[in-house]
């Protein structure tokens, strides 16, 4: 029932097997990992802990644990992954999740050793794809012989987004959905990264159809609303200028905001020597949620957006007491277009991000400087 995707019929027969034998962490564990398949981790989390107070050293329960602090980008992951590979040192999910953590840092050395850990010849699919030497030999290989091939391709392509080539990304996901149409978490994210590059009508009809397939995590349904309310905004375009403003101050901010992309863009195309091939597409949320969503499908991790949303977008870096300057915010994310669009979206995100006191970049899960 699990694997056709029969979620409600599935959890009612895992709810009898608990009922059944209420002492059986595993019956816990496995329900824990459908609910992660069905987009539900508070279900999960709660599940994988109620194991552990059964058997304190359940390493399937832990690893459910490390699996849902990864989601989040939680410190604690690595060190629950490591503690279930104590537990059961041929748990090789929890090594590979140690791989995937160290490579979302970008500590490509330690993500290879970890990978090694877990198998002295463990393909380097993510390494060659994000070096963009791609292999089809290899891939077809994997095809005939890996079921799991479309999970595959949604890894790297989580891995290009993670490093901000998106039309890489958006190719990988459209093939692991090519693969198993029913995976809609690779759907779901597909559909994310339609908007970043303003394919919208796509976008949408990707999120929806995993949400009528009760595919309902926090990003389809975050993003989902995001564009209900498109009908909101009101849409300026010149040749060079794409500018997206909500209608009850689109009147107000539009002179202040084309001047100054016109500026912006004029000063980028002298310093880097470069002339965009496609209008710049600026869009002003005036509610920070909004904003939130439509950067990382997440409300609540981002706290900047229009000059009414009055929060300065570095509080977790500089002065709190510091007041919000949208232009220098608008010419920060313009300087990334040119940037990213100068080296193939190959420059550094402590680089672009100008973090010149940094050795290297935050880490994700920490948000200290390694």
């Amino acid at each position: 029932m699990w694997k056709a995707r029969r979620f409600k019929e599935a959890n009612e027969v895992f709810l009898a097997l608990v009922a059944k034998e209420p002492r059986n962490p595993d019956y816990k564990v496995r329900l824990g990992r459908m609910a992660m398949d069905h987009a539900e981790p508070t279900y999960a989390y709660d599940l994988f802990n109620e194991a552990l107070e059964i058997k304190k050293d359940h390493a399937g329960a832990l690893m459910g644990l490390a699996l849902v602090a990864s989601e989040n980008f939680e410190a604690r992951a690595g060190d629950l992954a490591k503690k279930a590979l104590e537990i059961d040192p041929k748990l090789l999910e929890a090594q590979e999740l140690l791989a995937r953590i160290a490579l979302e840092d970008n500590d490509n050395h330690k993500a290879t050793a970890e990978a090694r850990k877990a198998s002295p010849s463990t393909p380097r699919a993510s390494r060659d794809g994000d070096s963009g030497h791609h292999r089809p030999a290899r891939r077809q290989e994997g095809k005939r012989l890996d079921p799991h091939t479309a999970r595959g391709y949604e890894t790297i392509g989580h891995f290009f987004v993670m490093n901000r080539r998106y039309e890489e990304g958006i190719q990988y996901y459209r093939k692991a959905i090519e693969l198993d149409p029913q995976l809609y978490s690779a759907r779901s994210q597909l559909g994310v990264n339609l908007m970043r590059l303003g394919l919208n009508d796509e976008a949408y009809q990707q999120l929806e159809t995993c949400f009528k397939n009760e595919f309902q995590d926090a990003a389809t349904r975050n993003s989902l609303q995001l564009m209900d309310s498109y009908k909101n905004f009101v849409t300026f375009t010149t040749p060079t200028t794409i500018l997206k403003l909500h209608k009850k101050e689109a009147e107000l901010l539009r002179p202040y905001f084309q001047s100054e992309m016109e500026r912006a863009i004029a000063t980028y195309e002298k310093k880097y020597r470069l002339k965009l091939e496609k209008p710049v597409q600026v869009e002003v949320y005036p509610d920070h949620e909004d904003f939130a969503v439509r950067t990382l499908g997440m409300p609540d991790w981002a706290r900047w957006a229009s000059p009414s949303a009055t929060s300065w977008p570095w509080t977790a870096l500089r002065d709190a007491s510091r007041t919000f300057h949208w232009a220098s915010t608008l010419w920060h994310e313009m300087s990334h277009v040119y940037t990213l669009t100068a080296t193939g979206h190959r420059v550094p995100r402590w680089f672009t991000e100008g973090w010149p006191s940094m050795k290297r970049p935050l880490s994700r899960r920490t948000g200290a400087t390694v």
